[in-house]
């Protein structure tokens, strides 16, 4: 996959079908480590040790649509290639957890790519989940939050379309915002 977004779809997608209901998505730029953290928390139905260990095979896939899962193991080569490393903690009733660590300035990290096309796309699809995206970047911090949107606008579908045309923009100010963040250190 071309860029982190997309590979964020593609995880999340498959805690949409584990049955989740809130998907949390965590980023963070760690700039004095020279580490990018990228974690997603579930509440969807979880996986028995025998599923996370084939997890990560491209042979194995839970659907019954097609024979292989490639979302997966794509992101943890992806992961490995950015010198980094890939964790799964789940378990049945209890969620999903994966949480890659890449070195911030290696060569082969994707960009970041399309993360407000991304989180729009899962709202607009599945607008009776919740999601959360938090991203730091050093000191800076941008966190959205479709259950605080959704208080807002009350009975106002979150899938109306100038209600997620209102999002992708917001979401893209704020990742702005954070991108040209200074710090007062010295």
């Amino acid at each position: 996959m071309k860029d982190l977004s997309l590979h964020i779809l593609d995880l999340a997608q498959n805690s949409l079908r584990a049955g989740a209901t809130l998907v949390n998505f965590h980023l963070d730029e760690c700039t004095e480590e020279n580490l990018f953290v990228l974690e997603i928390k579930d509440n969807g139905k979880g996986m028995s040790d025998q599923e996370q260990e084939k997890a990560l095979n491209p042979f194995y896939t839970t659907r019954t649509t097609r024979r292989v899962g490639l979302g997966l193991s794509l992101f943890e080569a992806t992961v490995k290639r950015c010198g980094g490393e890939l964790i799964i903690i789940s378990a049945p009733g209890k969620g999903t957890q994966i949480t890659a660590t890449f070195i911030l300035n290696h060569w082969d990290i994707p960009p970041l790519g399309d993360i407000a096309g991304s989180l729009v796309t899962l709202i607009a699809g599945n607008p009776e989940v919740d999601f959360v995206y938090v991203h730091r970047r050093g000191a800076a911090e941008f966190l959205f939050d479709t259950r605080i949107i959704k208080d807002i606008l009350e009975e106002v579908p979150i899938s109306t379309p100038s209600v997620l045309d209102y999002l992708q923009k917001d979401i893209e100010k704020g990742l702005l915002q954070i991108t040209n963040f200074k710090s007062n250190k010295i």
